[in-house]
């Protein structure tokens, strides 16, 4: 039972510095090709039908050193907007509730690039759902079913204020990359970013 005890035991040691050792070729080969996680909160300031609106955002990704960034993300409004329209076939005023949401993936062309500062241009294409409701005769219903695909493209800049957090700011545009869409004239709009910025690589090789 000792014998076997102590097989074991070596056996787990023995499995642990395999894993061990594994983990540490990958973190290196990560290291010597430059690569690090990047993550940000992502605010973008923007308009439907000529409301103000404010998107939230996350980013998540890779950066290959100084050259380029791509990763994955995910948007969606905060302040939903409502739109007064008249009815023709109802004779009537309504007013629309309008939502939006998108995932998306990304990438950053870095154009220049210090210790401190930033600058670089970036595209994201996404695949989303708005979600238009109104009330008719108290009960809430929903009159638009349409997948868009939506572009944003944007040149940002980023301020690092310390070695784990920064700031950013940009300005941008966004459209619909399904033309035939009748929802372009509604999402086709400028976008003014703001965003902060984490920098977990801080943490890894610290």
């Amino acid at each position: 039972m000792n014998n076997s005890s102590s097989m074991k035991k070596y056996q787990i040691v023995f499995l642990s510095l395999i894993l061990l050792s594994t983990f540490s070729a990958t973190s290196q080969d990560l290291a010597s090709k430059k690569w690090k996680f990047s993550f940000q909160l992502d605010n973008r300031f923007s308009s439907i039908r000529g409301r103000e609106i404010t998107v939230f955002g996350l980013k998540v990704g890779m950066q290959y050193k100084k050259l380029t960034r791509i990763g994955i993300g995910s948007s969606f409004i905060i302040n939903p907007v409502y739109i007064d329209y008249f009815n023709k076939r109802a004779n009537a005023e309504e007013t629309n509730k309008i939502s939006f949401w998108y995932f998306s993936v990304f990438n950053d062309w870095i154009l220049f690039k210090n210790k401190k500062w930033e600058c670089f241009a970036t595209e994201q294409i996404g695949f989303g759902n708005p979600n238009f409701t109104k009330e008719i005769n108290n009960d809430i219903v929903s009159d638009v079913d349409v997948n868009l695909y939506v572009n944003e493209i944007s040149g940002q800049v980023n301020y690092k204020l310390t070695k784990w957090i920064g700031l950013g700011a940009g300005f941008g545009y966004r459209n619909l990359l399904n033309k035939k869409s009748p929802l372009n004239t509604t999402f086709n709009a400028p976008i003014y970013i703001a965003k902060v910025i984490i920098y977990p690589e801080t943490f890894f090789y610290n």
